[in-house]
């Protein structure tokens, strides 16, 4: 039986998404519904509190805001009003691009923190990237989709342990770009999926009806987790080097497992007071919930309890 691990309250209010590093410290981002207009907010996780001040006009939706640490300092990138807005949230300092793209993500452009935008039709997305400092245009292609669609859904990133690469989930196959090549590199098997490091290099995390399933870019299984049904919301990090998945039933959607993926088994339980929106698990192994009742965290491990 997995180990219950209890929630602890981190923000009151109705939270639509949340965000994490992928590496360094523990930190998060957050699209919070306040008197009727959303703001994004910047956390930190290992001393939980909220850093700054929060960001008036942010949108909800998850395709139109992302967030990292491309280049090591912390940036968020979101639309508004048919701009595309790149805060550097250690200096303050902004960029804004011309254009409202159905999709955004960061990455990392021969070493340069970079904001990836995605123009529809799905079927010949154009790419552009941006220097996320200094809103130059660093490249543009285009990538033949076919009939997949990738529009309105999300880009997958991971900067900067992802590098130069995305990925553009559809319904008949997630895409893998390389924006420095400008070329897609791969293509695997579509649907939800969660792009993270792990000690086998870059994977695809997908949820299945009683399964998840872990697989390298070369689209080999390297782990098959069981689950006790279906999961709506999957989160997934390297954490004391070992890869942990977290995710929420979808019959039970307060109720997270998580995974040692090393392990087919569930190894933590966490119950949540609300329906989880979204989920983000930090490198400390720290598990965010954003929820309509709340902003929520859990310690599902540390490198010495894995």
């Amino acid at each position: 039986m997995p180990e219950s691990v209890l929630a602890e309250p981190l923000a009151q209010g109705c939270f639509d998404g949340a965000a994490v590093t992928a590496e360094g410290a523990p930190l998060a981002f957050t699209s919070q519904a306040a008197r009727g207009a959303n703001a994004g907010r910047l956390w930190d996780l290992a001393a939980a509190a909220a850093l700054g001040t929060p960001l008036p006009g942010f949108p909800a939706d998850p395709a139109a805001w992302a967030f990292g640490a491309p280049a090591g300092a912390p940036t968020v990138a979101w639309t508004y009003r048919d701009r595309v807005h790149v805060h550097d949230l250690a200096t303050g300092h902004e960029a804004v691009l011309d254009g409202q793209p159905d999709l955004l993500g960061l990455a990392v452009h021969h070493g340069r923190a970079a904001v990836v935008t995605v123009f529809g039709p799905a079927s010949d997305a154009s790419v552009v990237v941006w220097d996320a400092l200094t809103g130059e245009r660093l490249t543009e292609f285009t990538v033949w989709l076919g009939h997949r669609t990738a529009i309105d859904r999300w880009i997958l990133h991971a900067a900067p342990a992802a590098g130069p690469l995305i990925g553009l989930p559809g319904d008949a196959a997630v895409s893998i770009l390389d924006v420095e090549r400008g070329e897609e590199i791969a293509a695997l098997p579509g649907g939800y999926a969660v792009l993270t490091p792990s000690p086998d290099g870059l994977v695809l995390v997908q949820p299945g009806p009683a399964e998840m399933r872990v697989s390298g870019l070369d689209g080999e299984a390297l782990a098959v987790l069981e689950t006790p049904g279906p999961c709506d919301q999957v989160a997934a990090s390297l954490a004391g080097g070992r890869l942990i998945v977290a995710a929420a039933l979808q019959d039970e959607p307060d109720t997270v497992l998580a995974w040692d993926a090393a392990t087919v088994v569930p190894f933590r339980l966490v119950k949540v007071p609300a329906p989880v929106n979204d989920l983000a698990l930090a490198p400390d192994g720290t598990l965010l919930a954003a929820t309509d009742d709340g902003l929520h965290t859990a310690r599902l491990c540390t490198g010495h309890e894995i």
